[in-house]
């Protein structure tokens, strides 16, 4: 797990990096400021930070450096139009940072700031404003926004409200005082990405003018250009992480053609293509081709082996769900009658299907043992009381999730011959299951540790669990013989 003082160190480089770089030069920045670290763990760091884009020739570069002072835009709605106040939601994707939420965006007109305010809009242009986070992420995102204090999370899973309040900008500063009408266009750009600063104004266009006008020439040229774009980009690429991710790569690699000052945007480009739209991923939302549902398995990973596909699951299982495991285990033997062992444990971590040797469940056991002594020695029955059900419970559905990645990486049926969509689905629980369990051990946080809400997400994720369960163990009993025949 990596220290707070060395994380910041890491963010400072990869903040502010603005030139294409080497893994060396990462590592003897890294010496210069005292981190001891491997060359190879400097370059694992590097593939799996989503701050950096790794290039050809071994060279990296980092989301400040591909979007900073990129020009992107967006058109405002009637309905902003009308109020005088701008949302932000998904308009700065990809070219901010994905970590930071639409309300804590700094927007300066020039070198003035123009500071957000609060306004009642309608939820449907809220969810449209929000909808590129993809659906499971909208809601939250809209409600967590720290200018509703009436609508809670919980509650709209009986009623959506027609109206809710949200953080937003005031268009007369953004427009310096000047008019402006449904048809203009906010212009931005990044210009301080670790700062999460967007320089913003208005870019006037008249389109009753001119049937054909230059600009709006060009603008279909960019439609043209992004839709392109996105079809090569789904066969190489796939469906990434995120919708985030689908577009930061995009922009990536057609950044001359997309970040020019007579740009369109994303939602626009959704509204104006017939080929390209929003489609479901399992539990998530990609774009993607439309009519086509979104494999697990298609041109961009073809080519890799099953077993690495799938050991990609696997190296989920961090030092914090271990941790979790651990404290569980130290709560129940002490307020349960039930006791269980540190061997039972480790059957429950690491089912049959992992296929270890005994040597290598010898080798995790004794590191299971040494890290439970380490955490039972300041364990707090008492401040773990809160979370302790909680934890347990989603310990639980991982360690079923678990068993079941662990019976299919280890069967030597190919991932084509499942259901993709119930393959993209486990992969997917595997991975929020686990984010749960980290954020759990984030001991910083636990005070705080919504309860009620992740009571909630689990409702949702126990569910979704036993809809496909029975298909891919049905599909893996089906295909586990086949092939095989009586000796004559």
């Amino acid at each position: 797990m990596i220290d707070f003082n060395v994380s910041q160190i890491i963010n400072e480089y990869l903040f502010s990096q603005d030139d294409v770089f080497t893994a060396d030069d990462f590592y003897h920045y890294l010496k210069s400021k005292g981190v001891k670290a491997t060359k190879n763990e400097v370059v694992g760091l590097l593939h799996t930070s989503n701050l950096v884009f790794p290039l050809i020739n071994k060279e990296y570069i980092t989301r400040a450096g591909v979007f900073e002072g990129r020009w992107f835009s967006f058109l405002p709605s009637k309905e902003e139009i009308s109020k005088g106040q701008i949302l932000i939601g998904h308009r700065c994707m990809p070219f901010i940072n994905p970590e930071v939420s639409p309300d804590s965006i700094s927007v300066m007109r020039g070198d003035k700031l123009v500071r957000s305010q609060s306004a009642v809009f309608s939820m449907n242009l809220a969810l449209d404003t929000f909808a590129l986070f993809g659906e499971g992420y909208v809601i939250p995102f809209i409600i967590n926004d720290p200018a509703n204090k009436k609508v809670s999370l919980s509650s709209v899973q009986y009623s959506m409200p027609s109206e809710i309040e949200l953080t937003s900008w005031p268009l007369d500063e953004i427009a310096e005082h000047n008019e402006i009408k449904y048809g203009d266009r906010i212009i931005c750009r990044v210009i301080d990405w670790a700062n999460n600063v967007v320089e913003m104004s208005v870019l006037q266009e008249r389109s009753s003018e001119l049937i054909v006008s230059p600009v709006s020439m060009m603008r279909e040229q960019w439609y043209s250009d992004f839709e392109e774009g996105l079809l090569r980009s789904f066969d190489k690429n796939g469906p990434g992480e995120s919708i985030e991710d689908q577009l930061s790569l995009l922009y990536l690699e057609n950044q001359e053609e997309l970040c020019i000052k007579f740009c369109g945007s994303a939602e626009e480009f959704l509204k104006h293509t017939t080929k390209i739209g929003f489609s479901s991923y399992g539990v998530e939302t990609r774009i993607w081709r439309t009519g086509e549902d979104v494999p697990y398995v298609g041109k961009w990973n073809q080519s890799i082996p099953d077993e690495m596909m799938l050991s990609e699951l696997t190296t989920t299982f961090t030092p914090p769900v271990l941790d979790a495991y651990l404290e569980d285990f130290i709560y129940q033997n002490q307020t349960s009658k039930k006791k269980l062992t540190l061997e039972k444990l480790a059957d429950i971590m690491f089912p049959q299907g992992l296929h270890l040797t005994a040597d290598e469940r010898r080798h995790i056991l004794l590191n299971i043992e040494k890290r439970h002594d380490i955490i039972k020695e300041s364990y707090n029955s008492f401040s773990d009381y809160g979370v302790a059900p909680t934890r347990k419970r989603i310990l639980e559905l991982f360690t079923h999730i678990n068993e079941l990645v662990c019976d299919i990486a280890g069967s030597n049926v190919s991932v084509a011959d499942f259901p993709q969509q119930e393959l993209v689905i486990l992969s997917q629980l595997f991975s929020h299951v686990a984010r749960l369990l980290e954020d759990v051990e984030n001991l910083v946080l636990r005070e705080q540790f919504p309860v009620d809400d992740v009571s909630l997400s689990l409702d949702g994720m126990e569910e979704t669990f036993e809809d496909i369960v029975y298909t891919l163990k049905s599909t893996l009993e089906k295909n586990k013989y086949k092939g095989f025949g009586l000796v004559e």
